[in-house]
């Protein structure tokens, strides 16, 4: 069952399934359809034979138009008179009324012979009139347009004739039945040249199964060693396009994939430490409480105290968790409303002055007023909060902070910069990814690494550009559209 379903045969089986298709069309063209087709032709050919030798009924070379036209065709052409006294006849092969043509009785000056003469000459015998004359006579008498067009009944011929213009009646017939035996030697020769052909088919579907086959196989393999944890197979590449094009989505799929895989470790490690080094101090300050400082209010009141910083902070922690994976699912819903930009960063920069104050860091402000834009007043107060507290984690020996809010080209930008030793280079790419800064975090501030990724992802929602400047340390900032109040 798994064969069956291979890339390989199910390519096989459609190309064969096309060349049997090919075939059988041609068959059914060639034989079953043949007849029709030259019927159709045919009687197509006889009825604008009949219009061009109408046309010419009064000119002088009527008979000449008559001789090429049969020839042409090839036809049988009478011309008689209304009582089927033959006055003119020539078929595809011979005129036969030339140059030495045979006695003929006068009449109003233009030969003519009775239909039963039967006169030999030279050039070979004269023609009876067709023994269904007399059925074609009655059938143009009757059809009061003075033209008529039918299939004998036997379907061997096709009959057309007219009343011309100088009352003389026009005959022609043209013979239907002349690929029957066309036909015969046709269906012959198709049963050897569709089997052979068939055979051919089938053998170049399976070369080219078999030749498409092989790169497939190949990226599945590659594929599966991805799957098995090989985040650099070989893949190779130069058979076509597309599948160049699949190598390459399969060689980036296995970088994402490295890069998750390491973030995940990341994750877990930074994770587990945060959450276990919370939950031991509350631990050990609880039995504190109970086994030492119960007794003694001063001690327990601190102890308390600590137990309840702690946990704060796991508590924090575990929001941000609930808060990024809400907004990467889309269900973190954005209200936008206008809010002053300027307003907004000032609140903020204040909600770091108790901790700035005590652990003597400066904040710098140059901030334009009045800047609105139209955004969720709390989301961006979020991400301002993470450029600062980021900018406080890695401001260094410096201490100093600069924020700034100005207008740019019709749209408000806001920048955090600090001070520190900057990004290096080979971390920029990877510096809004998940939990990745969480290893450098020295417990100040964010408390999961989150804060650059969740601000990123506020800022996508909003249609916000960003990105960050990795000179004289590092500057942080975003731009939204200015919108009128």
């Amino acid at each position: 069952m798994k064969k069956r379903k291979s890339f390989g045969v199910k390519l096989w089986l459609w190309f064969a399934l096309f060349s049997a298709a090919i075939f059988l069309a041609l068959w059914l063209l060639q034989t079953v359809f043949l007849q029709r087709f030259y019927n159709g032709m045919a009687i197509r050919n006889v009825e604008r034979a009949a219009e061009n030798i109408a046309a010419h009924a009064e000119a002088a070379d009527f008979y000449d138009v008559i001789d090429e036209t049969a020839a042409e065709n090839p036809l049988l052409v009478f011309v008689t008179d209304t009582e089927g006294n033959i006055l003119y006849s020539a078929d595809a092969y011979k005129r036969l009324y030339g140059e030495k043509e045979p006695a003929a009785q006068q009449q109003n000056g233009n030969p003519y012979f009775s239909p039963d003469t039967v006169l030999n000459w030279e050039k070979g015998a004269l023609r009876n009139l067709p023994s269904g004359y007399e059925d074609f006579m009655a059938r143009l008498m009757a059809s009061g347009t003075g033209s008529v067009g039918f299939e004998t009944a036997d379907n061997a011929a096709y009959v057309t004739g007219a009343v011309l213009e100088n009352g003389k009646i026009l005959y022609i017939s043209m013979p239907l039945d002349a690929v029957g035996g066309t036909v015969g030697i046709l269906r012959l020769q198709l049963v050897w040249v569709s089997a052979l052909s068939l055979l051919l088919g089938f053998a170049l579907a399976w070369g080219i199964s078999k030749r498409f086959e092989g790169p497939v196989a190949k990226i599945t393999h590659s594929a599966k060693q991805i799957a098995a944890g090989n985040f650099h197979p070989e893949l190779s590449k130069g058979f076509c396009r597309e599948l160049d094009e699949l190598s390459d989505t399969l060689a980036e799929t296995a970088r994402s994939l490295e890069r998750a895989q390491a973030s995940q470790r990341d994750f877990l490690a930074n994770i587990s430490h945060d959450l276990r080094t919370p939950l031991t101090m509350i631990k050990g300050y609880a039995e504190m409480v109970k086994d030492i400082s119960w007794e003694d209010a001063q001690k327990r009141e601190s102890d308390l105290n600590i137990i309840i910083r702690e946990a704060d902070r796991l508590t924090a922690l575990v929001n941000e968790i609930l808060d990024f994976s809400a907004m990467q699912s889309g269900k973190k819903e954005i209200t936008r409303r206008v809010m002053n930009l300027s307003r907004a960063a000032r609140d903020v920069i204040g909600q770091f002055s108790p901790f700035c104050a005590q652990n003597g860091f400066a904040i710098e402000t140059e901030i334009a007023d009045g800047l609105l834009i139209t955004a969720d007043e709390m989301q961006i107060k979020r991400v301002i909060y993470n450029f600062i507290d980021n900018a406080v984690n890695h401001a260094g020996d410096s201490r100093k902070i600069r924020v700034s809010v100005k207008e740019t080209e019709g749209r408000a930008r806001l920048e955090v910069t600090d001070y520190g030793k900057g990004i290096a280079d080979a971390e920029l790419p990877y510096i809004w990814d998940r939990y990745y800064t969480a290893r450098n975090r020295k417990n100040k501030g964010a408390v999961s690494g989150l804060g650059l990724s969740i601000a990123k992802e506020i800022l996508i929602a909003h249609d916000a550009a960003f990105g960050v400047d990795n000179k004289n340390g590092c500057t942080f900032w975003f731009e939204v559209k200015i919108c009128q109040a």
